[in-house]
């Protein structure tokens, strides 16, 4: 009897951490994209001659539920992985997303989304309303959205931070990113101000422990945090539209960094890029800067009424 999709994700998963040494967020998205794709099809055998189909009712269904472009092209690009494994270890004999294309994605539609500064002064003064907020809880939402802004750090690595990454001489914190790869960041005289004085309220502070605790002081999750993020959404009144996530301040930091003129190279090591290609991102989201420059160095540009 042939095997069914849900008994060879986890063969699968083994491949791509042991043989590709895929990170383990990666390993996390292939997961939850195999999974998905059996939540909303059922599962079924891996050599069904139905696959194809159930494939584009699962495709129909994510464009059912709003998925952009882009999510439904990273569940295509999951399958098309995860089907040609089983094709490689001859599980099956024909592969299912031959004939299966990913949607074109616009590049303005690629561009990572961010925040404008009015809405990250916003989502300051809602957490710093006293009136409002008065809880220790409040100051933990805004010391973590403040380094998220102001360090770019990934979720993970934010939770990873211990006392002793953080030099409060010299405004810097030191973060683990992927790969296990250390990294310097800046940071601002005013949020490693609001470090000292969170640290004053805990009971105990070794340098060893980790910075963010939760109400019982326990490390903070990444779910936890996104928990924390979707709450600030709602607090501060960001229709359900607004895209604002953890990840989206690390977009929002960088994307400033850049209209502010900040070097490629150096956005790079701050964001703990290893390959430049995925900077280069913010240079295309970067138009209004592309103008700027462009008005003030091309000769035409320069004189309106003159032909040079």
């Amino acid at each position: 009897m042939d095997s069914k999709i849900s008994e060879l994700i986890e063969e699968f998963l083994i491949s791509k951490d042991i043989e590709e040494g895929c990170s383990a967020s990666t390993i996390k998205a292939y997961r939850y994209d195999l999974q998905k794709f059996i939540s909303l099809t059922c599962d079924i055998e891996a050599n069904s001659p139905f696959l194809t189909q159930k494939i584009r009712l699962f495709l129909k269904a994510l464009k059912d539920k709003n998925y952009s472009k882009k999510g439904i092209a990273r569940k295509i690009a999951s399958l098309k992985s995860f089907f040609k494994f089983l094709q490689n270890n001859e599980i099956i004999e024909k592969n299912p997303m031959a004939q299966i294309k990913s949607p074109k994605v616009k590049v303005e539609e690629s561009l990572p989304k961010f925040l404008k500064i009015t809405d990250i002064k916003k989502i300051f003064d809602e957490l710093l309303n006293r009136n409002k907020h008065s809880s220790n809880k409040a100051q933990l939402y805004y010391i973590i959205v403040r380094l998220l802004y102001s360090t770019m750090a990934r979720v993970s690595e934010l939770c990873n931070i211990r006392i002793r990454d953080v030099n409060f001489n010299e405004n810097y914190i030191k973060l683990r990113g992927k790969g296990n790869k250390e990294r310097i960041v800046p940071v601002d005289n005013k949020t490693i101000i609001l470090i000292k004085e969170y640290l004053k309220n805990r009971l105990n502070c070794n340098t060893d422990d980790f910075l963010l605790l939760n109400s019982i002081d326990k490390k903070l999750t990444p779910r936890v945090v996104q928990n924390y993020i979707k709450h600030i959404k709602e607090i501060c009144g960001f229709p359900d539209s607004e895209i604002i996530t953890p990840h989206i301040f690390r977009h929002t930091g960088a994307t400033h960094l850049r209209h502010s003129g900040m070097d490629i190279s150096e956005l790079q090591d701050i964001l703990g890029h290893s390959n430049p290609t995925t900077t280069r991102i913010y240079v295309k989201n970067d138009i209004f800067k592309i103008k700027q420059s462009y008005n003030t160095m091309h000769p035409l540009a320069q004189n309106k009424n003159s032909d040079l």
